[in-house]
């Protein structure tokens, strides 16, 4: 299965459209050209022979065959296209979704369900538990996943210092030894926050060696003890310059004391030239992750949006 090139530029300037940018100023060419390269090369991935093998593979979910993994392509009245497929939410079997992402914007419950009822009998096997899809508006969803936080370098720059800013001592990562602290330090947070456990998830190793190739991995350490770590990676956001966070991480000890916005900002000062973007993905119902990037300017422009199936579209949940 392929996509036409003609479909290929409405979902990307559906995608596109996801984005509320009414704040930022970008090429939007370049930025057009970024995500399409993003839809292209995921379908593609998504849809190869051993690909399909190997998540069918690691589900193990009965009855499934690696071609109930494939992306799939439904056509609607009105020119409108939905390229549709199944996920797993924290990459575990028992909670499959599926990840709806239409050349138009969906814009209720509503038609989440309309297009869900078109393609049910599809996922039959796998049971899934919800639908998804990004808005770049808070809708009448279950709930909110991921919210995409943005801000620029120059304008976090500008921000007043922090007063515990002083305090902090950023020392640069350059091996793996850190991994035990990190690991460690998350396996204490998921004991006290089992709610969280599935949606604030541990980096992989391979994750965090993009920050530590970067140079842009370093713990926190203040008044001689060791409070943290941040990791950051130089990644364009919609085809421009930008900086994004792959882990604050406070140690348990530590936390509840206004560290995290100030070490997020003194990062910033330090390894960027201010005309970057600065952005990062933050699940709604990691509050005070959410709380910190506020407080720096980061604002919410682009929603993950979670329908419940259980329920027939309501669990009564309250939005992130």
């Amino acid at each position: 299965m392929t996509l036409h090139q003609n479909d290929v530029q409405l979902f990307t300037k559906a995608a596109l459209d996801t984005f509320d940018l009414k704040e930022f100023s970008i090429d939007i060419k370049k930025a057009l050209v970024d995500l399409k390269d993003d839809i292209v090369s995921e379908f593609e991935d998504l849809n190869s022979e051993d690909t399909k093998k190997a998540r069918c593979d690691h589900f193990k979910i009965l009855g499934a065959d690696p071609e109930d993994y494939a992306e799939k392509i439904l056509l609607l009245d009105s020119g409108k296209i939905v390229i549709y497929g199944i996920r797993h939410m924290g990459a575990k079997p028992e909670y499959p979704f599926i990840q709806l992402n239409p050349n138009y914007q969906i814009q209720s419950k509503a038609d989440a369900m309309d297009l869900y009822e078109k393609i049910k009998y599809e996922f039959e096997v796998f049971m899934p538990k919800h639908i998804c899809f990004w808005s770049r508006d808070e809708i009448d969803a279950d709930f909110f996943g991921s919210i995409y936080m943005v801000s620029t370098s120059r304008q976090m720059k500008e921000l007043n210092e922090w007063p515990i800013e002083d305090e902090l001592h950023f020392i640069k990562i350059t091996d793996d030894s850190y991994y035990d602290f990190y690991l460690s330090g998350y396996k204490e947070f998921h004991k006290c926050s089992p709610e969280l456990s599935m949606k604030v998830t541990v980096n992989s190793l391979s994750t965090m060696k993009e920050s530590l190739d970067d140079g842009l991995l370093y713990y926190i350490e203040m008044n001689g003890n060791r409070v943290g770590l941040i990791a950051g990676v130089r990644r364009k956001f919609l085809g421009e310059e930008g900086i994004y966070f792959n882990e604050i991480f406070i140690s348990k000890h530590w936390k509840g004391r206004g560290l995290a916005k100030a070490i997020q900002r003194k990062f910033i000062t330090l390894n960027t030239a201010g005309h970057e973007f600065v952005w990062g993905t933050i699940d709604s119902h990691n509050l005070p992750s959410f709380k910190t990037a506020k407080s720096n300017g980061r604002k919410p422009i682009r929603y993950e949006c979670f329908i419940n199936l259980s329920l027939g579209g309501s669990n009564g949940q309250q939005k992130g």
